[in-house]
């Protein structure tokens, strides 16, 4: 394995204790669906746990299993919802669903009933994301079976913005400004509004408790002209590759697949052993870069399944050896600056990351 994934576990729990900070006295709940943002949830959640975190978020209630493992103790909440078929499961692993349709309601409340006591439960009010959760429509059919509201404990009432990564979006305001309308339709509960992006904006967008994630993996939340976090927020991850091999090319050389790239002129080129398999975008072909000993060097030609190329002319020979390792996400190669050439966002560039590299996990 060529691919060298790193994870600062002390990073990830300076970012946490940051954003509580910064948020207090909001609750700072952490999002750890798909295996903690492709971080490795088994290692990532105790961690979390020791900064402080009792509150976890996940999509699926094959994650909350797995992270109910982990944490025996912590407070779990399934995105998803429950169904007839994953009923159970909430039952024996001591799961919160996030309630987002009428019959996920009334089957959480069917069940509650059939226990004996009120059942805990998470209400999801759409608010312009479209996405999931309850419509206006939907939550009024809810409020006419107060039968099922009786077995109900509403821990929160949540919404998710739409538009949070872009600071000043109206979009955002009137989403809250609808929330605040529909959750008066509901018994009084906390509130559970800001994601990263929303929660940083202040307790105002965050409610009582904010879903924070690609924060607390040093991640920038925000879509402006900043390509890179925030200085307090730390980076988490670094992304190696090991040079495979070195070679002295001619002009007019093609390199790669589809012979997308030929020498300008006389040229020094390394291959490196990750590709798109191992999660490194395709479109950074002829559009990436690396850095090899401190010295940015331009991806040429495509992106091979297991490898690339890389032009190192201007690097000095001392940096250059079979084996040598350079960074593809790291110093000087924000994870921002990667999704920004790949065209995509840096939530992708994590959660697609291969379960092939090695991974090493620094402090924790």
């Amino acid at each position: 394995m060529s691919s060298l994934i790193t994870i600062d576990l002390d990073a990830l729990e300076a970012n946490y204790r940051f954003c509580s900070e910064q948020l207090h006295p909001v609750i700072c709940a952490a999002v750890v669906k798909a295996d903690a943002y492709g971080l490795g949830v088994r290692k990532i959640a105790p961690v979390l746990k020791r900064a402080g975190c009792r509150h976890f978020f996940t999509a699926t209630h094959q994650e909350g299993i797995t992270l109910r493992a982990l944490l025996p103790d912590a407070e779990i909440y399934i995105l998803e919802g429950v169904t007839e078929q994953s009923l159970a499961v909430f039952c024996d692993q001591g799961l919160v669903p996030v309630l987002i349709t009428p019959a996920h309601s009334a089957l959480w409340a069917a069940q509650g009933r059939e226990l004996g006591h009120p059942l805990p439960a998470i209400i999801d009010i759409d608010t312009g994301m479209t996405r999931l959760g309850f419509g206006e429509l939907e939550l009024r059919q809810l409020l006419e079976q107060p039968e099922d509201m009786d077995w109900l404990d509403i821990r929160y009432v949540m919404t998710h913005y739409a538009c949070a990564d872009e600071p000043g979006a109206d979009k955002t305001r009137d989403q809250l400004d609808r929330f605040d309308r529909l959750r008066q339709l509901l018994p009084p509960a906390p509130t559970c509004i800001g994601n990263s992006a929303g929660g940083l904006l202040g307790q105002a967008f965050s409610g009582d408790m904010a879903r924070l994630g690609i924060s607390l993996f040093g991640g920038n939340p925000y879509r402006n002209d900043s390509l890179e976090p925030g200085p307090e927020l730390k980076p988490v991850l670094r992304v190696q590759s090991q040079i495979l091999q070195l070679r002295e090319v001619e002009e007019g050389t093609t390199i790669g697949y589809g012979a997308t790239y030929s020498a300008p002129s006389r040229m020094r080129i390394a291959t490196v052993g990750t590709g798109y398999a191992d999660g490194y975008p395709w479109s950074l072909g002829n559009r990436g870069v690396a850095s090899v000993g401190g010295h940015r060097v331009p991806v040429v030609g495509r992106i091979s399944m297991d490898s690339m190329m890389l032009d190192v002319t201007a690097v000095p020979d001392e940096l250059l050896r079979a084996g040598h390792m350079v960074d593809l996400i790291g110093p000087g190669i924000s994870l921002e600056e990667v999704a920004e050439l790949a065209g995509t966002i840096n939530y992708e560039i994590l959660t697609r990351l291969s379960q092939r590299a090695r991974r090493k996990y620094l402090g924790g």
